[in-house]
């Protein structure tokens, strides 16, 4: 599982330019599952079985800034990949003083998010109480806005964080843990669900496009396939760190899946959810339960089009930065749920509640 999420994590795949991301899902996919592209580049896989039509979701952008303006002296300007409505960054998001990959259509290009620091701030520049976007750039190693164009750089280029993903101890830390350890879960599964040739649903797979944009390759998922239910995987929220109320946050690192029944976007599927902590709670596997605020995922996209939806999450540390944290058993234990959930076929239709 380290392998398989280091891997998928490395990829470069900011919102709105996700191609190598789904390049590698596609391939992947494609070795035990027949696999097409949508047109807006969400990536379908039909793994097999038969009965109702379940998908299992994930999304394959991670967060980003955009290139608005280059300097004279070759400093790219950034802004945010969401719809500003502060006008300065927000407290939780840290990019400065990381290595940055910044990526146009055709070339990624290396470098460092920057700001004005050390010894040169002091004095009278040293009482700067709040960070404005213009305060925050990134170094490409170049002198001049001619030498920035001529790396094929320009105003709607995007630029992300680049560390290694890396083990300390028992946790895998690193970037884009939101999305694509939820990717690796999904393909982990595939995997071994695909051996089956008596699956009781007919199970699919999604990897969709700029989740972190207002959900909008899942949106347009209902219009490719109708699905009669589906699972959504994303990161999951903890409160095992300083600073976080527990009684907001109660879920941990290392106990297991977090079953989500609601979030500042939409309820889950009761009836799916239950299915999921009662499968968990029966075949010995780990489990979390949760409520989560500030959160939204792919599944209230397909909620709206009319598909019943859970949420199933994998607890992360420090999510939307460059040291997003997870736990290897945490996300074994997802596949071991998914695969038993499945192999337990469809429940009986039963008297509306």
């Amino acid at each position: 599982m380290f392998d398989l999420v280091k891997e998928l994590t490395e990829l470069p795949g900011p919102t709105g330019l996700e191609d190598r991301v789904q390049d590698w899902i596609a391939d992947r996919w494609s070795r035990f599952a027949e696999t097409r592209r949508t047109r807006v580049n969400n990536v379908l896989a039909h793994v097999g079985g038969s009965g109702p039509r379940l998908a299992l979701v994930a999304h394959a952008d991670e967060i980003c800034l955009m290139v608005k303006s280059i300097s004279d002296e070759g400093f790219l300007h950034i802004w945010p990949y969401y719809a500003d409505q502060r006008g300065k960054p927000p407290r939780w998001f840290t990019p400065v003083n990381q290595p940055a990959l910044i990526m146009t259509s055709s070339a990624t290009i290396p470098g460092v998010f920057a700001t004005a620091s050390g010894h040169v701030v002091g004095g009278r520049n040293s009482q700067q109480e709040e960070v404005g976007w213009n305060d925050w750039f990134i170094d490409v190693g170049a002198r001049s806005r001619a030498e920035v164009a001529s790396l094929g750089i320009g105003p709607g280029a995007r630029a992300i964080w680049n560390p290694e993903t890396r083990r300390i101890r028992q946790n895998i830390v690193g970037k884009a843990m939101d999305d694509r350890a939820a990717l690796a879960i999904a393909t982990a599964a595939g995997e071994r669900l695909a051996a089956r040739d008596d699956l009781p649903f007919e199970l699919w797979l999604a990897a969709t496009v700029q989740e972190e944009n207002g959900l909008l390759g899942a949106s347009s998922l209902a219009d490719e396939m109708t699905f009669d239910l589906a699972i959504a995987l994303d990161v999951g929220l903890t409160g095992d760190i300083p600073g976080p109320d527990k009684r907001d946050f109660p879920a941990c690192l290392g106990a297991g899946p977090i079953v989500v029944y609601q979030d500042a976007t939409c309820h889950y599927s009761v009836r799916l959810s239950d299915r999921l902590v009662a499968t968990a709670r029966e075949r010995g596997i780990p489990v979390q339960q949760a409520v989560f605020q500030n959160y939204g995922s792919d599944g209230a996209a397909l909620i709206r089009r009319g598909v019943a939806t859970a949420l199933l999450t994998y607890p992360t540390r420090y999510t939307h930065s460059p040291i997003e944290t997870v736990q290897e058993s945490d996300l074994a234990q997802a596949v071991d749920l998914l695969c038993a959930f499945i192999e337990a076929g469809p429940e009986r239709k039963e008297e509306p509640r």
